[in-house]
């Protein structure tokens, strides 16, 4: 096969046909700015979309559990490790993907007798001027870097809607109440732009009502108003239930 390269292209193009199969029913998870730092948000029928890697980096994700932890794994240990090598003004999401994470899920995915990795990755990160920045990483190593918010989904006519919505609205002016209410209504307007269709779509929440009641909304922030070192903190049940009393 590796003396073919028609071949071993064929190969990729079915891994990506693979790999976007399996991901099609990931639930989008968005992060955006708002006033005081990032926020991080995603409905989840089991706990385990957002995590904090680092003192000013939070982590979304979507896909298998299993290759989920991998690669949170791997960044904590990749963070820390920078950290005390160097400093903590090193460990940035940029140079994390860059020379570490993004090169190995690209030679994973292009060794086509290996099982490849079935994520999408969004990251938030509080730089040291303290304005947000976000980045989205594919299950192929390829990254992007956005400044208004990102979003990852596993239906891209989904994720494509969202995005410009998010480019279109001013969250770095928005409270953390409003930008999480807004953030929730973006979920909602593009689950209806999705194009799965089928049986086995049927049950999965499409409006906000039934994604509170089926699902659980787990958000977190990154905070420049802390005076923790550390600026991930996740948002408590009395700043959900407000949100979740008024969808119903």
């Amino acid at each position: 096969m590796f003396e073919e390269p028609f071949r071993w292209m064929e190969a990729i193009s079915t891994r990506h046909s693979y790999v976007q199969e399996k991901l099609k029913k990931g639930q989008p998870v968005l992060s955006v700015p708002y006033k005081d730092g990032a926020l991080v948000m995603g409905f989840t029928s089991q706990p385990g979309k957002i995590f904090e890697i680092y003192d000013r980096i939070a982590l979304g994700s979507l896909g298998h559990p299993a290759d989920v932890e991998r690669l949170r794994m791997t960044l904590l240990d990749m963070a820390h490790v920078e950290g005390f090598n160097r400093s903590d003004k090193d460990v940035t999401i940029a140079r994390l993907l860059q020379f570490g994470i993004a090169p190995a899920m690209k030679q994973n995915f292009e060794e086509v007798m290996r099982a490849p990795y079935l994520v999408k990755l969004l990251f938030a990160e509080i730089d040291f001027d303290n304005r947000p920045l976000f980045f989205r990483l594919n299950y192929d190593g390829h990254w992007e870097m956005f400044r208004k918010g990102v979003v990852i989904s596993g239906d891209d006519k989904e994720t494509d809607w969202i995005q410009k919505q998010i480019e279109k609205t001013d969250f770095a002016s928005l409270p953390l109440d409003k930008a999480l209410k807004e953030a929730c209504r973006l979920w909602e307007e593009g689950k209806k732009q999705g194009t799965s269709e089928g049986e086995d779509e049927e049950d999965q929440p499409v409006t906000l009502a039934d994604a509170f009641d089926q699902w659980t909304l787990e958000a977190a922030v990154l905070s420049v108003e802390t005076e923790r070192k550390a600026l991930y903190r996740v948002l408590t049940p009395d700043e959900i239930e407000p949100l979740k009393a008024a969808a119903k």
